[in-house]
């Protein structure tokens, strides 16, 4: 049985057989998803909390550059985005403030969620996301630097 199916599963016991018999607890499936981005999205707190004490990564992103944070944030598992948060980028802990709505049991957080988007913000980010796939920009890293570029080629002009 693999990482990924005891995950599926749920097998608690199964995971931590595998992960303190030496398994990598970062391997990626088909998706791009990791075991513990798995976890989070199915809102198995028990499976996280062990794939994390085994060394799973949560800075991994998908192949569309979702990390566990975001996973558990867009599917409603706040006890499991507490979790994750600490080990959050800025922007995936502003992603899970704004995907977790007020109710949830996301706490200690520093910061009220942020109210929902009107439909012109929501507009705005949808068309942002098109143009960051069409530009291959997948980090903030990656859209500040071209942004320079822009900016540097704009002054020569």
């Amino acid at each position: 049985m693999s990482l990924f199916d005891a995950v599926a599963a749920g097998d608690l016991a199964r995971v931590q057989v595998l992960l303190d018999s030496g398994t990598d607890p970062n391997p990626f499936d088909a998706e791009g998803r990791t075991p513990l981005m798995v976890a989070a999205q199915d809102g198995r707190e028990d499976l996280v909390q062990c794939l994390l004490a085994g060394g799973a990564d949560p800075s991994l992103t998908d192949r569309i550059g979702e990390t566990a944070l975001g996973k558990a944030a867009a599917h409603g598992h706040g006890r499991i985005a507490a979790l994750l948060y600490p080990h959050s980028s800025e922007d995936d802990q502003m992603m899970a403030r704004t995907l977790l709505k007020v109710g949830t049991d996301f706490f200690n957080l520093p910061r009220e969620p942020l109210p929902p988007p009107d439909e012109l913000h929501r507009k705005l980010a949808s068309a942002g996301a098109y143009l960051t796939g069409k530009l291959g920009d997948n980090t903030l890293t990656q859209r500040m630097e071209r942004l320079e570029r822009a900016e540097k080629n704009d002054k020569k002009r």
